[in-house]
Protein backbone atom coordinates (compact mmCIF):
# COMPACT_ATOMS: atom_id res chain seq x y z
CA UNK A 1 0.00 0.00 0.00
CA UNK A 2 1.39 3.37 -1.05
CA UNK A 3 1.83 6.33 1.32
CA UNK A 4 -1.46 8.19 1.72
CA UNK A 5 -1.22 12.01 1.60
CA UNK A 6 -2.45 13.62 4.83
CA UNK A 7 -5.01 15.79 3.04
CA UNK A 8 -6.83 12.72 1.70
CA UNK A 9 -6.61 10.48 4.76
CA UNK A 10 -9.86 9.45 6.42
CA UNK A 11 -9.66 10.97 9.88
CA UNK A 12 -12.28 8.78 11.58
CA UNK A 13 -12.15 5.30 10.07
CA UNK A 14 -14.74 3.76 12.38
CA UNK A 15 -17.23 6.51 11.59
CA UNK A 16 -16.64 6.03 7.86
CA UNK A 17 -17.27 2.27 8.13
CA UNK A 18 -20.47 2.81 10.12
CA UNK A 19 -21.70 5.36 7.58
CA UNK A 20 -21.10 3.04 4.61
CA UNK A 21 -22.67 0.08 6.41
CA UNK A 22 -25.75 2.15 7.26
CA UNK A 23 -25.98 3.15 3.59
CA UNK A 24 -25.81 -0.50 2.49
CA UNK A 25 -28.46 -1.59 5.01
CA UNK A 26 -30.83 1.19 4.04
CA UNK A 27 -30.44 0.67 0.29
CA UNK A 28 -30.85 -3.10 0.47
CA UNK A 29 -33.69 -3.28 3.00
CA UNK A 30 -35.65 -0.07 2.50
CA UNK A 31 -35.01 1.28 -0.98
CA UNK A 32 -34.68 -1.95 -2.99
CA UNK A 33 -36.38 -4.30 -0.48
CA UNK A 34 -34.03 -7.16 -1.29
CA UNK A 35 -33.07 -10.29 0.65
CA UNK A 36 -29.37 -9.48 0.43
CA UNK A 37 -26.64 -8.62 -2.06
CA UNK A 38 -24.58 -10.20 -4.82
CA UNK A 39 -21.00 -9.08 -5.52
CA UNK A 40 -18.49 -9.93 -8.21
CA UNK A 41 -15.35 -11.09 -6.38
CA UNK A 42 -12.21 -10.39 -8.42
CA UNK A 43 -9.57 -10.97 -5.76
CA UNK A 44 -8.69 -7.26 -5.76
CA UNK A 45 -8.88 -4.66 -3.03
CA UNK A 46 -12.09 -2.96 -4.22
CA UNK A 47 -14.30 -6.06 -4.28
CA UNK A 48 -12.65 -7.35 -1.10
CA UNK A 49 -13.45 -4.16 0.78
CA UNK A 50 -17.02 -4.10 -0.53
CA UNK A 51 -17.47 -7.72 0.53
CA UNK A 52 -16.16 -6.95 4.02
CA UNK A 53 -18.46 -3.93 4.35
CA UNK A 54 -21.52 -5.86 3.14
CA UNK A 55 -20.89 -8.67 5.61
CA UNK A 56 -20.48 -6.13 8.39
CA UNK A 57 -23.68 -4.35 7.31
CA UNK A 58 -26.12 -7.21 6.72
CA UNK A 59 -24.36 -10.46 7.69
CA UNK A 60 -22.51 -13.06 5.61
CA UNK A 61 -25.62 -15.20 5.15
CA UNK A 62 -27.11 -12.42 3.00
CA UNK A 63 -24.07 -12.00 0.74
CA UNK A 64 -23.44 -14.01 -2.44
CA UNK A 65 -20.10 -13.74 -4.22
CA UNK A 66 -19.68 -14.59 -7.90
CA UNK A 67 -16.21 -15.52 -9.14
CA UNK A 68 -16.15 -15.30 -12.95
CA UNK A 69 -12.83 -16.40 -14.47
CA UNK A 70 -11.94 -16.59 -18.16
CA UNK A 71 -8.88 -17.77 -20.03
CA UNK A 72 -7.09 -14.39 -20.04
CA UNK A 73 -7.60 -13.62 -16.35
CA UNK A 74 -4.87 -14.39 -13.83
CA UNK A 75 -5.48 -17.82 -12.19
CA UNK A 76 -4.27 -16.31 -8.92
CA UNK A 77 -7.24 -13.93 -8.95
CA UNK A 78 -9.68 -16.82 -8.55
CA UNK A 79 -7.64 -18.26 -5.70
CA UNK A 80 -7.48 -14.92 -3.90
CA UNK A 81 -11.19 -14.28 -4.42
CA UNK A 82 -12.00 -17.64 -2.82
CA UNK A 83 -9.76 -16.79 0.13
CA UNK A 84 -11.67 -13.56 0.68
CA UNK A 85 -14.97 -15.44 0.52
CA UNK A 86 -13.66 -17.90 3.11
CA UNK A 87 -12.38 -15.07 5.32
CA UNK A 88 -15.88 -13.59 5.52
CA UNK A 89 -17.86 -16.84 5.28
CA UNK A 90 -19.47 -15.75 2.01
CA UNK A 91 -21.25 -18.29 -0.17
CA UNK A 92 -19.74 -18.28 -3.67
CA UNK A 93 -20.46 -19.55 -7.14
CA UNK A 94 -17.69 -19.96 -9.70
CA UNK A 95 -18.91 -19.25 -13.23
CA UNK A 96 -16.53 -19.83 -16.14
CA UNK A 97 -17.51 -17.21 -18.74
CA UNK A 98 -15.25 -18.48 -21.56
CA UNK A 99 -18.07 -20.06 -23.58
CA UNK A 100 -20.13 -16.85 -23.41
CA UNK A 101 -17.15 -14.76 -24.54
CA UNK A 102 -16.47 -17.26 -27.33
CA UNK A 103 -20.05 -16.86 -28.55
CA UNK A 104 -19.35 -13.13 -29.00
CA UNK A 105 -16.05 -13.89 -30.74
CA UNK A 106 -14.12 -11.87 -28.14
CA UNK A 107 -10.89 -13.86 -28.26
CA UNK A 108 -10.94 -14.27 -32.06
CA UNK A 109 -11.43 -10.52 -32.57
CA UNK A 110 -8.55 -9.64 -30.27
CA UNK A 111 -6.18 -12.35 -31.47
CA UNK A 112 -6.77 -11.45 -35.12
CA UNK A 113 -5.34 -7.98 -34.47
CA UNK A 114 -2.51 -9.36 -32.35
CA UNK A 115 -1.49 -11.89 -35.03
CA UNK A 116 -1.54 -9.22 -37.74
CA UNK A 117 0.92 -7.19 -35.67
CA UNK A 118 2.96 -10.18 -34.48
CA UNK A 119 2.71 -13.19 -36.85
CA UNK A 120 4.67 -15.45 -34.45
CA UNK A 121 1.95 -15.14 -31.80
CA UNK A 122 0.86 -18.50 -30.35
CA UNK A 123 -0.91 -19.88 -27.27
CA UNK A 124 2.27 -19.54 -25.19
CA UNK A 125 2.49 -15.79 -25.84
CA UNK A 126 0.82 -13.17 -23.67
CA UNK A 127 -0.38 -9.69 -24.59
CA UNK A 128 -1.88 -6.52 -23.21
CA UNK A 129 -2.91 -3.04 -24.25
CA UNK A 130 -0.92 -0.22 -22.64
CA UNK A 131 -1.71 3.48 -22.54
CA UNK A 132 1.51 5.35 -21.60
CA UNK A 133 0.86 7.47 -18.50
CA UNK A 134 3.75 9.95 -18.84
CA UNK A 135 2.10 12.53 -21.05
CA UNK A 136 5.08 14.86 -21.00
CA UNK A 137 7.20 12.41 -23.02
CA UNK A 138 4.57 10.78 -25.25
CA UNK A 139 1.11 11.79 -26.31
CA UNK A 140 -0.59 8.95 -24.48
CA UNK A 141 -0.55 6.80 -27.64
CA UNK A 142 -1.69 3.24 -26.83
CA UNK A 143 0.45 0.32 -27.94
CA UNK A 144 0.32 -3.47 -27.95
CA UNK A 145 2.71 -5.13 -25.52
CA UNK A 146 3.49 -8.78 -26.29
CA UNK A 147 5.50 -11.26 -24.24
CA UNK A 148 6.54 -14.05 -26.62
CA UNK A 149 7.16 -17.72 -25.86
CA UNK A 150 10.87 -16.97 -25.33
CA UNK A 151 10.02 -14.36 -22.68
CA UNK A 152 10.99 -11.48 -24.97
CA UNK A 153 8.89 -8.33 -24.89
CA UNK A 154 7.64 -6.56 -28.03
CA UNK A 155 6.02 -3.12 -28.02
CA UNK A 156 4.05 -2.57 -31.21
CA UNK A 157 2.19 0.42 -32.61
CA UNK A 158 -1.51 0.06 -33.32
CA UNK A 159 -3.99 2.25 -35.16
CA UNK A 160 -6.82 4.10 -33.45
CA UNK A 161 -9.26 1.67 -35.08
CA UNK A 162 -7.34 -1.32 -33.69
CA UNK A 163 -7.22 0.29 -30.26
CA UNK A 164 -10.97 0.89 -30.26
CA UNK A 165 -11.67 -2.65 -31.48
CA UNK A 166 -9.49 -4.21 -28.77
CA UNK A 167 -11.12 -2.02 -26.14
CA UNK A 168 -14.65 -2.77 -27.36
CA UNK A 169 -14.03 -6.52 -27.41
CA UNK A 170 -12.48 -6.43 -23.94
CA UNK A 171 -15.41 -4.43 -22.55
CA UNK A 172 -17.67 -7.37 -23.39
CA UNK A 173 -16.03 -9.21 -20.49
CA UNK A 174 -17.27 -6.58 -18.05
CA UNK A 175 -20.74 -6.58 -19.57
CA UNK A 176 -21.03 -10.37 -19.41
CA UNK A 177 -20.08 -10.29 -15.74
CA UNK A 178 -22.67 -7.59 -15.09
CA UNK A 179 -25.31 -9.73 -16.82
CA UNK A 180 -24.43 -12.72 -14.65
CA UNK A 181 -24.62 -10.58 -11.51
CA UNK A 182 -28.09 -9.35 -12.44
CA UNK A 183 -29.26 -12.85 -13.35
CA UNK A 184 -28.29 -14.16 -9.92
CA UNK A 185 -29.52 -10.97 -8.29
CA UNK A 186 -33.00 -11.20 -9.81
CA UNK A 187 -33.20 -14.97 -9.31
CA UNK A 188 -32.43 -14.66 -5.59
CA UNK A 189 -33.95 -11.20 -4.95
CA UNK A 190 -30.53 -9.68 -4.26
CA UNK A 191 -29.23 -6.17 -4.92
CA UNK A 192 -26.22 -5.97 -7.23
CA UNK A 193 -23.39 -4.19 -5.44
CA UNK A 194 -20.73 -2.39 -7.50
CA UNK A 195 -17.07 -1.93 -6.63
CA UNK A 196 -16.14 1.30 -8.44
CA UNK A 197 -14.08 3.73 -6.34
CA UNK A 198 -13.94 7.52 -6.67
CA UNK A 199 -10.57 7.57 -8.48
CA UNK A 200 -12.02 5.29 -11.17
CA UNK A 201 -15.34 7.13 -11.33
CA UNK A 202 -13.79 10.59 -11.78
CA UNK A 203 -11.52 9.32 -14.57
CA UNK A 204 -14.23 7.30 -16.28
CA UNK A 205 -12.25 4.15 -15.55
CA UNK A 206 -15.21 1.78 -15.70
CA UNK A 207 -17.28 0.18 -18.44
CA UNK A 208 -20.76 1.57 -19.07
CA UNK A 209 -23.32 -1.22 -18.56
CA UNK A 210 -20.41 -3.35 -17.33
CA UNK A 211 -18.65 -2.90 -14.00
CA UNK A 212 -20.44 0.47 -13.92
CA UNK A 213 -23.80 -1.33 -13.86
CA UNK A 214 -25.10 -1.92 -10.33
CA UNK A 215 -27.86 -1.08 -7.88
CA UNK A 216 -25.59 0.47 -5.26
CA UNK A 217 -21.98 1.69 -5.18
CA UNK A 218 -20.78 1.71 -1.53
CA UNK A 219 -17.22 2.93 -2.19
CA UNK A 220 -17.79 5.43 -5.01
CA UNK A 221 -17.01 8.28 -2.57
CA UNK A 222 -13.65 6.76 -1.60
CA UNK A 223 -10.44 7.51 -3.48
CA UNK A 224 -8.26 4.48 -4.18
CA UNK A 225 -5.87 5.38 -1.35
CA UNK A 226 -8.84 5.60 1.03
CA UNK A 227 -9.98 2.16 -0.12
CA UNK A 228 -6.61 0.79 0.96
CA UNK A 229 -6.86 2.73 4.22
CA UNK A 230 -10.24 1.21 5.08
CA UNK A 231 -9.05 -2.20 3.91
CA UNK A 232 -6.18 -2.04 6.36
CA UNK A 233 -8.52 -0.86 9.13
CA UNK A 234 -10.82 -3.85 8.50
CA UNK A 235 -7.85 -6.26 8.47
CA UNK A 236 -8.24 -7.42 4.88
CA UNK A 237 -5.52 -9.97 4.19
CA UNK A 238 -2.09 -8.50 3.48
CA UNK A 239 -1.61 -10.17 0.09
CA UNK A 240 -4.53 -8.11 -1.25
CA UNK A 241 -3.38 -4.86 0.34
CA UNK A 242 0.10 -5.22 -1.18
CA UNK A 243 -0.70 -6.48 -4.70
CA UNK A 244 -0.96 -4.15 -7.70
CA UNK A 245 -4.45 -3.12 -8.73
CA UNK A 246 -5.29 -4.61 -12.13
CA UNK A 247 -8.29 -4.78 -14.48
CA UNK A 248 -7.29 -8.46 -15.04
CA UNK A 249 -8.61 -8.65 -18.60
CA UNK A 250 -5.35 -9.31 -20.49
CA UNK A 251 -3.23 -12.47 -20.53
CA UNK A 252 -0.09 -10.36 -19.94
CA UNK A 253 -0.64 -9.00 -16.42
CA UNK A 254 -1.49 -5.30 -16.43
CA UNK A 255 -1.78 -2.90 -13.52
CA UNK A 256 -4.10 0.11 -13.48
CA UNK A 257 -1.29 2.61 -14.06
CA UNK A 258 -0.25 0.88 -17.29
CA UNK A 259 -3.74 1.14 -18.70
CA UNK A 260 -4.97 4.43 -17.35
CA UNK A 261 -3.91 7.75 -15.88
CA UNK A 262 -1.53 7.61 -12.92
CA UNK A 263 -3.18 9.05 -9.84
CA UNK A 264 -1.62 9.48 -6.40
CA UNK A 265 -5.00 9.43 -4.65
Amino acid sequence: MEHIPDFIKIKNLEKSVISICDFIKNEVSNKFQKNGVVIGLSGGIDSSLVAALCVKAIGSEKVLGLIMPEKESDPESQITAKKIADDYDIKTEIIDINSILDSFGVFKIKEKIVKEKFPDFNDDCKYRLVVPPKFESVVGIPYLDILDDKNKQHKLKISSCEFLTLTAATSIKHRVRMTMLYYHGEKNNLAVVGTTNKSEYLQGYFVKYGDGGSDIEPIVNLYKSQVYQLGQFLNIRKEILTKDASPDVWSFTTNDEEFFLQCTI
